[in-house]
């Protein structure tokens, strides 16, 4: 059985796989939420609709959402914590965020940018490393203690408005 220390450092405790991936994804999603609050977006933890009337989706949640805009130009963040990332998995996932994701450009906005974050486990890099991935996400590694400790960048996808 797995073990896990907790952030604090004071217990290990044992749990059963799932538990653990739960607890990790917790995790990441926190060290997510902090990190892009401290670039100035206003978050969404797993969101049951859209945060915006101008936003739209369908058979899909992610596990944050963000959005930072001004009067010019409106960034969103779509944010994937994967415990156990497999290529397959995370384009089944690209796929199904362009096929539901619909953003309506406000007219005085010069561009709408949307910007993809995968977070997973240190280690697990070889696991998503393929082009398709690399071209569409930005990866952050965390540790197992939820904090991100590797950033490899990727442009921003710009929407068509």
């Amino acid at each position: 059985m797995p073990l896990y220390v907790d952030k604090s450092f004071k217990a290990v405790e044992e749990f059963d796989g799932s538990e653990l991936e739960s607890r990790l994804h917790e995790l990441f999603k926190k060290a997510v939420f902090t990190e892009l609050e401290r670039e100035g977006y206003d978050l969404y933890v797993e969101p049951p609709e859209p945060p915006l009337s101008r936003l739209s989706w369908s058979q899909y949640r992610p596990d944050v959402f963000g959005i930072l805009s001004n009067e010019a130009e409106s960034k969103f963040a779509i944010v994937e914590c994967e415990t156990d990332p497999r290529i397959k998995r995370i384009i089944e996932k690209l796929s199904k965020i362009k096929r539901s994701l619909t953003i309506q450009k406000i007219l005085s906005e010069r561009s709408v940018l949307l910007r993809l974050l995968l977070v997973i486990p240190s280690g697990m890099l070889h696991r998503v490393n393929c082009s398709d991935i690399r071209r569409s996400w930005e990866i952050w590694i965390a540790n197992y203690r939820g904090e991100i400790i590797h950033k490899i960048q990727k442009k921003d996808y710009r929407i068509n408005a």
